[in-house]
């Protein structure tokens, strides 16, 4: 029987041995790094209790224990699939399990974005961003923060990317675009109503529209030049937090600012050298 059974089970446990089970089940990883003495203390029950504890269930004694416990949870980590990214994680969960399943479900986020974008598109939407005589960046909500990380990234090579701060500021500029300039339009689900009204301003203005999104056929994907998808894996409705969402969308921004790096990859160098050379003058010295 695993340990994890028999914890649960307490097949023909006392008081103590109960005791003692329920503080393991409830404290799993950190006993892993107590001492039987710590075990004892924490448990109020004595090392005796500890061992014969450890031989009812089938053990030689608490090394026994400590070494099988922690394979079993390394194989229960590893088994841990199909994260629902709107509720990653319960209650019941350990900080280990959080830890995997945050883990997993960035990874698999990053996975299916990575192949449902093709370099052909990638190139597009460099050689537009390249070309542009101004870039602007549009985010409404939790997409603001990749956008804010986007623009100051490209800020560092001297590649100004204008981005709204003030409520509705962002339609100011938009209307103040043209037909030389490229605006990015982040937009999960591709049907927000204020970054809709953003992009039939700039559709209107002949301004080159590429869109960010989960949804290629959504109603803003609709107005774009170049849609460059995200994996969809968020429903519409309440969740926890944007954690696929947000990572695939750095994703996208991060590979857009690798390739414009790589493009005139010597001049951006030389500049970040600059620009970490004067920080590093600014410090004072540990």
């Amino acid at each position: 029987m695993m340990i994890l059974t028999a914890l649960q089970k307490q097949i023909g446990f006392n008081d103590s041995e109960r005791a003692l089970a329920d503080y393991i089940l409830n404290n799993r990883e950190k006993v892993l790094d107590y001492s039987i003495q710590s075990l004892s203390q924490n448990t109020f029950t004595s090392t005796s209790t500890i061992v014969r504890f450890c031989r009812k269930i089938g053990l030689k004694g608490y090394k026994d224990f400590k070494i099988k416990w922690s394979a079993e949870l390394q194989k229960e980590y590893n088994a841990i699939t199909n994260v629902n990214p709107d509720f990653p994680f319960t209650e019941d969960d350990s900080y280990k399990e959080i830890q995997k399943k945050i883990l997993e479900l960035f990874t698999e986020s990053l996975q299916k974005t990575h192949s449902i974008n093709s370099n052909e598109s990638m190139e597009e939407a460099v050689d537009l961003l390249l070309k542009a005589r101004r870039i602007g960046i549009f985010a409404y909500g939790d997409t603001y923060l990749p956008a804010l990380n986007f623009q100051n990234k490209m800020m560092k090579i001297d590649m100004p990317v204008q981005l709204s701060v003030l409520p509705g500021e962002n339609r100011h500029l938009a209307a103040n675009f043209g037909k030389e300039d490229c605006a990015i339009i982040l937009s999960y689900s591709g049907e927000s109503k204020n970054n809709y009204f953003i992009t039939n301003i700039l559709k209107k203005n002949h301004t080159c529209i590429i869109v960010v999104s989960a949804n290629p056929d959504s109603h803003i994907a609709s107005l774009a030049d170049l849609v460059l998808p995200v994996a969809k894996s968020e429903s519409k409705s309440v969740k926890l937090s944007t954690f696929s969402s947000q990572i695939a969308i750095d994703y996208i921004l991060n590979t857009l600012y690798g390739c414009i790096f790589v493009a005139n990859y010597e001049k951006n160098q030389t500049k970040r050298i600059e620009s970490e050379t004067l920080l590093l003058n600014d410090r004072f010295d540990s």
